[in-house]
């Protein structure tokens, strides 16, 4: 988790995304959904304009965020 926390000073939401599939996937942490729920403001912070210019959504809701957020991480599981 901190590793994140750390990474978010220097890095955006899809490498910080990035580097959270990699923890998961390398390191199997025991509750990774505490580490998503301390980080994902984090490991969405580029998400919002994303729905909106992409996926044409005009006014995503923060759970809209984190849902697209857990679909993109799920894909590069």
């Amino acid at each position: 988790m901190l590793c994140i926390q750390e990474a978010a000073h220097f890095h955006i939401g899809f490498q910080l995304r990035s580097l959270f599939v990699i923890i998961l996937a390398h390191w199997s942490p025991a509750r990774p959904q505490l580490i998503w729920e301390a980080c994902k403001v984090h490991l969405c912070d580029d998400l919002h304009h994303r729905l909106i210019h992409r996926l044409h959504i005009p006014k995503p809701t923060e759970e809209q965020v984190y849902d697209y957020d857990l679909y993109l991480i799920s894909q590069d599981l």
